[in-house]
């Protein structure tokens, strides 16, 4: 393709190719050449776009070579409540009340009133205005000294990040950042970043940090009287003040509304509000609510602006109820509460309250009670009894014992060191006894339920559950009231355990299964029954009890009372004690913890009945028989209706009663060995536990006993041989030289057994009653403990004794 040099230009560019080649792009050259030549303004042009691109690639380089930084500047870290509400806010790293402003909080009149005022080309110039840098210049070296500024918003910009005497070097650096502003910021940016620097006096710095402490409002709730005066503090933070010189604002603002008003930029009837707005000269507080929260997440996150799930309203009237109920727990000695709410629907915590009072020193309480580790007593029972039914292990009204066991050394009682014999599941659990817990936790695993636990969010256990056992279900572990009161929503949401959320960002967690619906369900309906030793005394007869489930716990040495409840919409969780450690007598969940849980749920309903739960597809319901909780027998004569898991729960029938042939008298029994052939008859008996027989025996209880087997009987029978449990099979025991002190020999022997044998290094050593306590004096070394009954059976434990 050749150029013809007299085509016009434009028809030249339309017929250019794709991809040019060399020789076109040399009459490329030779055609500019020839224009440059034979026109002057051709070669001006050039010259001008040259000096132009050259001063440009010197701006590109020494913008490389000096950048201008602006992440350094630190903000106000600020926490806001789930309705955008302000809860707390926090100095900066330079001790700054210096809050950002985001885009959307920079509102028209805020941006017409400083634009007006500071910058009225700020939208048409690269950053440097040259027609007021002209006329500056003329004014100052007519009048011999300063009398006029020409300085942008973009200018200024640079000279806040950049404080610097104002000489003429600084003034040509000062243009220089301006430039550099200009060349990586669009106008709203940098219009931002000059809103969020201005300064206001003292520590204050950026209009929404004025706008908060002078007018407590935010930026979007300014009025035009409000906007004025932010526009003109900046001159002059001191003389302006309007906490000191209140008159001198009035006088500025009015001054600048006038202007306003006859530039039109607004409607002169607003224009006349503002004029006669009065000025508030007070300095307002910036807001410092939920400070457990807030210092948490101000800690966990890099944000400027966090935005917490706290409903700002209810965390109010339960700081407030908190407040007021510290007062009578600290006459007991109990110096401080947690209390944590949550929104079962989200996880979104609602409520966070610490402490009683963030400020109290004398109780810590600046201490986070909801991550302090603290035991928690029975709290951690219904998990346990979830985990059993979900395994076929019970169901509400499976009975089991309550009596006194010895699991390997292991010796628990009762909270009222009281034991109750035959109990329900539902009894057992509403009552938070800890004999059956532990027999059940025994039967459960230990390790199925600490890794229970470790799944729903519980750190310490996880980190140390090689080292727990049994003790665990009864408070032997360190938990905090931010985990109970997630566990206990699980229950709420169907056995599906969630993360609590505390932040807006955090998205909600799918979740993990804790336990089936149906075992969650049927935790609650034993959780929500009112006849339990954990209902405080004012509330028996109460008119007004919250529809909820809820349990209670208290720690070993009464350093801890908790309560935790929910309810379809809520789950509430409080937690009273004192921070150092020490115990109390008259803490207890119940009378403690209770009434403030049923306060708040109150609060929560506001009388009203919320949606209560409805039974899962999975859940059916039965007869059982009311002496086990199995199903019925022929000969069960009391039946009651019981909630089970097809499939799941136990189908075993009822074996409470068996068949025994006695003598005519009934004081003699017989087996298929020694039957005659007349003169017996058949005999009903209640079936008992080797425990339970004996703990009836030594309550002296009366209980329809089968009496002795026939001593003339030929066949030896194995099975049912006493159970040593005052020692434990393969356990040293460390004794105290020269103290005599003794061991005891105690054993639980099978119904009908009248006499055992106690032998030790399988030489006879004495005869008792099977309810007989025996006592012998040991020396040193490995013994050979042997309990036989008196049909034959028999038993053996290997111990050794050392002494120091």
């Amino acid at each position: 393709m050749t150029i013809d040099l007299n085509e016009p230009l434009a028809k030249w560019f339309d017929n250019l190719p794709l991809y040019p080649s060399n020789n076109m792009m040399k009459q490329l050259f030779n055609r500019i050449y020839l224009m440059i030549k034979l026109s002057p303004g051709g070669r001006l042009a050039v010259v001008f776009i040259v000096c132009a691109f050259l001063l440009f690639s010197l701006f590109l380089i020494a913008d490389a070579l000096f950048p201008f930084r602006t992440n350094h500047i630190s903000f106000s870290e600020v926490v806001y409540a789930a309705d955008s509400t302000l809860l707390h806010g926090y100095l900066s790293d330079d001790d700054k009340w210096r809050m950002y402003a985001d885009m959307n909080e920079i509102t028209p009149e805020l941006r017409k009133a400083f634009i007006f005022k500071e910058d009225r080309l700020f939208y048409y110039h690269p950053g440097i205005n040259l027609l007021s840098v002209a006329r500056a210049a003329f004014n100052n070296l007519h009048q011999g000294r300063r009398s006029s500024g020409a300085s942008t918003i973009t200018m200024q910009v640079a000279r806040l990040i950049q404080p610097a005497p104002r000489t003429v070097p600084n003034k040509l650096r000062e243009m220089f950042r301006a430039l550099q502003l200009e060349w990586h910021y669009s106008k709203d940016e940098i219009l931002q970043l000059y809103l969020n620097l201005l300064p206001y006096g003292r520590n204050i710095e950026g209009v929404k940090s004025a706008a908060l402490i002078y007018f407590d409002e935010t930026p979007r709730a300014l009025s035009l009287g409000q906007v004025v005066m932010l526009t003109v503090i900046p001159n002059n933070p001191n003389g302006l003040n309007p906490l000191h010189y209140p008159e001198n604002l009035e006088k500025s603002r009015n001054h600048w509304l006038g202007k306003l008003k006859e530039s039109h930029v607004f409607d002169a009837e607003v224009v006349n509000d503002a004029l006669a707005e009065p000025l508030l000269n007070r300095r307002f507080e910036v807001p410092r609510k939920a400070p457990h929260l807030s210092l948490r997440l101000k800690k966990s996150g890099n944000e400027t602006a966090t935005y917490s799930t706290i409903s700002p309203s209810l965390q109010h009237k339960v700081e407030i109820m908190a407040g007021n109920y510290v007062r009578r727990l600290r006459s007991q000695q109990i110096g401080n509460l947690s209390v944590l709410v949550v929104d079962n629907r989200t996880a979104a915590v609602k409520v966070y309250l610490g402490s009683a009072g963030f400020n109290e020193d004398d109780y810590q309480g600046q201490v986070d009670g909801i991550m302090a580790l603290r035991s928690p007593g029975s709290a951690l029972k219904p998990l346990l009894y979830a985990l059993a039914i979900d395994k076929g292990l019970i169901t509400p009204k499976t009975v089991i014992t309550d009596v006194p066991v010895n699991f390997s050394g292991y010796r628990p009682v009762n909270y009222d060191e009281q034991y109750r014999g035959k109990v329900t599941i539902e009894y057992a659990l509403a009552h938070s006894l800890n004999v059956p817990a532990v027999e059940l936790l025994d039967k459960l695993g230990t390790e199925q339920f600490l890794n229970a636990m470790s799944h729903s969010g519980f750190n310490w256990v996880s980190q140390h559950q090689q080292r727990l056992g049994l003790s665990v279900i009864l408070g032997g572990c360190g938990t905090t009231l931010e985990e109970l009161t997630a566990l206990y929503a699980s229950f709420a949401n169907g056995g599906i355990y969630r993360p609590l959320r505390f932040a807006t960002s955090r998205p909600a967690w799918q979740g993990d299964t804790l336990c089936s619906p149906e075992a969650a369900f049927m935790i609650t309906q034993m959780l929500t029954g009112l006849q339990r030793p954990d209902l405080p005394n004012q509330y028996q007869q109460a008119a007004h009890l919250p529809s909820i489930a809820w349990k209670t716990g208290t720690s070993y040495g009464r350093r801890d009372g908790w309560a935790i409840g929910y309810n379809k919409d809520y789950t509430v969780g409080v937690w009273t004690g004192n921070f150092p450690g020490q115990g109390s007598p008259e803490l207890n969940g119940a009378d403690c913890a209770v009434p403030l849980l049923f306060n708040i749920f109150n609060l929560l309903s506001d009388r009203t009945l919320p949606d209560w739960f409805t039974p899962p597809e999975g859940l059916d319901f039965r007869l059982v028989c009311a002496q086990t909780g199995m199903i019925p027998d022929t000969f069960c004569l009391h039946t009651v209706m019981d909630y089970f898991i097809p499939g799941i729960s136990p189908a075993v029938r009822c074996n409470h009663l068996h068949k025994v042939f006695t003598d005519a008298s009934e004081t003699m029994t017989y087996c298929r060995h020694c039957l005659p052939e007349m003169g017996y008859k058949t005999v009903f008996y209640p079936t008992y536990p080797a425990n339970l027989l004996a703990w009836y025996n030594e309550m002296k209880i009366p209980c329809n006993a089968e009496p002795a087997h026939n001593p003339r009987c030929p066949s030896i029978r194995r099975e049912g041989h006493p159970f040593i449990t005052s020692l434990n099979d393969g356990a040293e025991y460390l004794l105290l030289y020269g103290r005599k002190q003794q061991l005891m020999l105690a054993c639980n022997a099978e119904n009908g057994v009248d006499k055992v044998y106690w032998y030790l290094n399988d030489r006879f050593y004495k005869s008792a009653k099977p309810t007989e306590k025996v006592f012998f004096e040991p020396e040193a070394g490995n013994y050979k403990v042997s309990c036989s009954d008196d049909r034959g059976r028999n038993s053996d434990i290997y111990i050794n004794v050392s002494f120091l």
